[in-house]
């Protein structure tokens, strides 16, 4: 396990950021998707909402994801952010922590809160640069 560096963190703050999460079904089937209702816990854990979509399908077959997190810049070469590399810890479909990040959630989007049913929980592995040239993040 691995804790997110200072750096990491100011690109998960940004209220602009994308956040992609990619995800790979048993059988090596890829998916990507966008996610908005990603929450940093603590610096070694990371938590989103899902439904019931492909992304949590494919976290039962393999624990194993990425999330890219883009902070879109003037040119593609200008765009910052990081890769943070995640191993699925657990999954939660009630009680107070759900609640909790879930009522987050339905305060910015809305009742279209209604479709996430599954809070998930990442210990972070690595991270890196979105563009790495040898540098730290």
């Amino acid at each position: 396990m691995s804790a997110l560096s200072e750096k990491a963190i100011e690109y998960l703050a940004l209220p602009d950021k994308m956040n992609v999460l990619s995800t790979s079904a048993k059988n090596g089937e890829t998916n990507i998707a966008m996610f908005g209702s990603l929450f940093m816990a603590d610096k070694e854990t990371i938590m989103l909402m899902l439904g019931e979509n492909q992304t949590f399908k494919n976290l039962q077959e393999n624990p194993m994801a990425s999330l890219l997190v883009v902070a879109p810049g003037k040119t593609g070469m200008q765009t910052e952010g990081c890769r943070i590399y995640l191993e699925l810890r657990g999954v939660q479909d009630s009680g107070d922590m759900y609640d909790q990040v879930k009522g987050a959630v339905r305060a910015k989007v809305g009742d279209a809160a209604d479709m996430l049913k599954h809070l998930v929980a990442f210990d972070i592995l690595k991270t890196r640069p979105i563009v790495d040239m040898g540098q730290s993040v």
